[in-house]
Parts: C-alpha cells; sequence; structure tokens
C-alpha cells in the first residue's frame, strides 16, 4: 500500500524539483526565478494545456480558440504576478521579493484545451472543462474546480488539506489523497477507479464498474452507482458503495489462522518372530 501512495506522490515531487519554493508562512510560491510580468510575457509560441497555479490568487480558464490572459485585483498583488511558459505548460506565480500582505490578484486564461493542473500553495483554479488524459495536482490547501470533465483517464493527486471538484466523464480514475484532502465528485461517473487514501481524506464519484480503494487512516470513500467495490484497509477508513457490491481485499483485523500442521506419522509396531520350527519325530 504504502509504494502505491508514494508513486501517487509522483507528480507533487517532480514539482518540487523543478524549482517551487514556499515563502514565509507557505503564502508565496516561486516557479523558479525565470518568471516575467505580463506585459513581458511571449505569447507567440504554442498554445499552453497545462497550468501551474504556485500562490494564493485566483485563475479562471475559459475556452477560447488561442491564449488570452488578464489580470484584475489589488494592485500591489498584480504587479507581483509573474508567468512563465515552457513545454505547453503556463506557469503563475508571484515575484520572490514580494511580501504576503499585499491582497490578492485574479487571473483569467483563454485557451483551446485543459488537460492538466497544478496547485501549490493557497490558490484557486476554476476551469470551464477538463479533457484527455487528464491530470490534477495539489499540494497545499489551494481548491481545483472543473464543471466539466470530459476525460479519457482523470489522475487526481492531493497532498495536503486541497481540494477538487468536478462534474462529468471518465473513463478511468486513478486518485490518491495524502492527508485530509477532499475529492468532491458526485457528479462525476467513470467506468473503472483505483484509489488510495492515507490520512483522513474523503473522496465521493460515481461508477457502475469496478472500484479498488486502499485506505490507510480514517480516510472515507463513497462511491454511487452499482459498482464492483473492493477495499483493503487499515484503520477506521471506509467504502460505501451505495448500490453496487463491497468485498474486502484483506482488511486489518485478525488474519486467517494458518491451516495446522500434519502430525507426525506414528512409528510402525514390531515385527512379531516367527515361532520355531516343531522338532522332528525319532526315526523309524
Amino acid at each position: 500500500m504504502l509504494q502505491r501512495l508514494l508513486a501517487g506522490l509522483a507528480p507533487v515531487a517532480a514539482l518540487a524539483m523543478t524549482g517551487l519554493a514556499a515563502g514565509c508562512g507557505g503564502v508565496n510560491v516561486q516557479l523558479g526565478d525565470d518568471g516575467v510580468p505580463l506585459a513581458e510575457l511571449d505569447t507567440s509560441g504554442a498554445v499552453p494545456t497545462e497550468l501551474v497555479l504556485a500562490g494564493p490568487d485566483t485563475v479562471t480558464i475559459v475556452n477560447g480558440s488561442g491564449l488570452e490572459i488578464d489580470v484584475s485585483g489589488d494592485q500591489a498583488a498584480v504587479d507581483a504576478l509573474r508567468f512563465k511558459l515552457e513545454d505547453g505548460s503556463l506557469g503563475i506565480s508571484r515575484d520572490k521579493d514580494s511580501k504576503g500582505d499585499i491582497g490578492t490578484a485574479s487571473v483569467r486564461v483563454t485557451m483551446p484545451s485543459l488537460r492538466a493542473m497544478v496547485l501549490a500553495g493557497s490558490g484557486t483554479v476554476n476551469a470551464e472543462q477538463l479533457t484527455g488524459d487528464a491530470e490534477v495536482t495539489i499540494a497545499g490547501s489551494g481548491s481545483a474546480r472543473a464543471a466539466s470533465v470530459r476525460a479519457t483517464k482523470l489522475d487526481l493527486t492531493i497532498a495536503g488539506s486541497g481540494d477538487f471538484e468536478g462534474a462529468g466523464e471518465a473513463e478511468t480514475l486513478d486518485l490518491t489523497i495524502a492527508g485530509a484532502g477532499s475529492g468532491r465528485m458526485p457528479g462525476l461517473k467513470v467506468e473503472n477507479a483505483d484509489i488510495s487514501v492515507a490520512g483522513s481524506g474523503d473522496a465521493e464519484f460515481g461508477s457502475d464498474g469496478t472500484v479498488e480503494a486502499r485506505i490507510m487512516g480514517s480516510g472515507n470513500v463513497t462511491v454511487n452507482g452499482s459498482a464492483d467495490c473492493t477495499i483493503t484497509a487499515m484503520g477506521s477508513g471506509t467504502l460505501r458503495c451505495r448500490g453496487g457490491t463491497t468485498r474486502s481485499g484483506g482488511a486489518s483485523g485478525q488474519p486467517t489462522p494458518p491451516e495446522a500442521p500434519a502430525g507426525p506419522q506414528g512409528p510402525s509396531g514390531p515385527t512379531a518372530p516367527e515361532p520355531p520350527a516343531p522338532p522332528e519325530g525319532p526315526a523309524a
């Protein structure tokens, strides 16, 4: 189970390796040192399909034919915004020297298609649509929402107390929660789901297919529909499959006792001696 949870947190580790650094109190986070003000951002390249938000600000993503970025909010916070376009990703953060008490900014991004969101910090992302092989990673207390999910696969990772809300359809859901995070998706229908929860996190979604859940701690998962559910639990966590079936895949409790070994074979009794031959009679 632990290996599965650590594997699910790989996107968070990769995010940290790209240069994310939290400022005082976890309020200000930067995406390296090469972000630029919006006026200096070169948008002539390929339109991004991924968004990375590091910090406390709010980003709204709407569908459109090209890339457009508009900002508003407290002027000091707007002036502190930094942007970066690289390898199909749009990064939004704050200048490394900005202070944490300068208010908040709102960013409106127009792009044709969104396939991935990454949040680090306490920010908020509201997306109109999430498509394709979609990925959502939340590290911290941030919130992400997708009004419409039309995904082949939704890979959702929450590390901390962040939350995700989504509705729509996905063929498969791969969900990992480490901490007190929440995946509130009662309006999301998936065919199959693979769930791992370590801590007190919770999730809700719909499925008529197969759901496998591993829960370590007090987390709770609710599945709406006629899914065939299997749970492996260590702690007080629960998997509720409303309308479906639930079976244990090795929940904690008394282990099944091993079969008693076969007793040793007893020694065979001694062989009785043959009786002596009768003496021969006298000769005639």
